[in-house]
């Protein structure tokens, strides 16, 4: 594994630990209702990295996880309830959400997906570039490689 960039994260009670050895320079926002669901908020804050950079370090016997018949995964730790990291569906990809990070990623990209579900209460987020919908497969796979 690539060790020049670590990111290490955890759950809110530090029990769930884990690194990242890839650089992380693409985030996104997505404003759809379930993930203002699973995150509690306006919109998540996250990234996909490639489960070959992703290393679980303490604490997987603490994950849940909550799987919607179409596919869509909440894990989470079963102590504080802190989202956690997963893999996404049918993908080699490891979803991130950015705020278990302890170290500050170095973002060159901002995205936003599914601004037809923004609510209106939350403020406009600045990005370099946004999605009506969740972009296709071949559009994630140009920023998260």
């Amino acid at each position: 594994m690539d060790q020049t960039f670590n990111y290490s994260g955890s759950c809110l009670c530090g029990n769930i630990n884990f690194f990242i050895h890839q650089d992380i320079k693409n985030i996104y926002y997505c404003h759809c209702s379930l993930c203002r669901k699973q995150s509690g908020t306006a919109s998540n804050a996250a990234t996909l990295v490639n489960q070959s950079f992703f290393e679980w370090t303490a604490g997987v016997e603490y994950i849940e996880a909550f799987k919607k018949a179409s596919g869509f995964s909440a894990c989470f730790c079963k102590l504080c309830g802190s989202p956690v990291p997963n893999q996404v569906s049918n993908s080699t990809w490891m979803w991130i959400p950015l705020g278990l990070l302890n170290e500050l990623p170095n973002i060159q990209t901002r995205l936003s997906f599914c601004l037809h579900s923004k609510i209106n209460w939350a403020p406009a987020i600045t990005v370099d570039h946004a999605y009506s919908e969740l972009p296709n497969r071949s559009e994630l796979d140009r920023y998260f490689t």
